[in-house]
């Protein structure tokens, strides 16, 4: 599969070879990215600041179709993607809590189902046999053809 289909597409199949380039490609990007936008433009409410934040939205698009090929590469649909929401959640909810339980709900919780998510995308083999999705979970390649 080519790059830019991986990343800008929402269909086929990718592998955890190809999961992993995708990963490590919009990682990179968005270390470099938030490293050159200022914060201040990003927190002012400018015209400027809404192009500060294109690119991390750019980012953050192209990493959930990579996310989303691998899960049909595992018979999922992207549905399967709203189990984000739970650290999400936690995290919002843990400023509310006392003691343990704010340290369960904001630390230890978003860890944990993050690690288990990333196993699940990044470890665990696909479907061998053709789905609903596609025939084969294919890898990021830089050449067409």
């Amino acid at each position: 599969m080519y790059i830019t289909q991986a990343l800008f597409s929402f269909k086929g199949r990718l592998n955890r070879q190809g999961f992993w380039i995708g990963s490590g490609i919009c990682a990179i990007t968005l270390f470099v990215a938030a490293n050159l936008i200022p914060i201040e433009s990003i927190l002012q409410k400018t015209l400027s600041s809404v192009f500060a934040i294109l690119p991390l939205l750019l980012i953050i698009y192209c990493w959930l179709a990579v996310i989303v090929k691998r899960l049909h590469d595992r018979g999922r649909s992207a549905a399967a993607l709203t189990i984000l929401l739970v650290p999400l959640c936690c995290l919002m909810i843990a400023p509310y809590s006392q003691g343990f339980m704010q340290f369960l709900l904001g630390t230890f919780l978003p860890i944990f189902i993050l690690a288990m998510l990333l196993m699940e995308w990044g470890v665990f083999l696909g479907q061998p046999q053709e789905n609903r999705y596609g025939t084969k979970g294919e890898t990021i390649t830089f050449k067409k053809g």
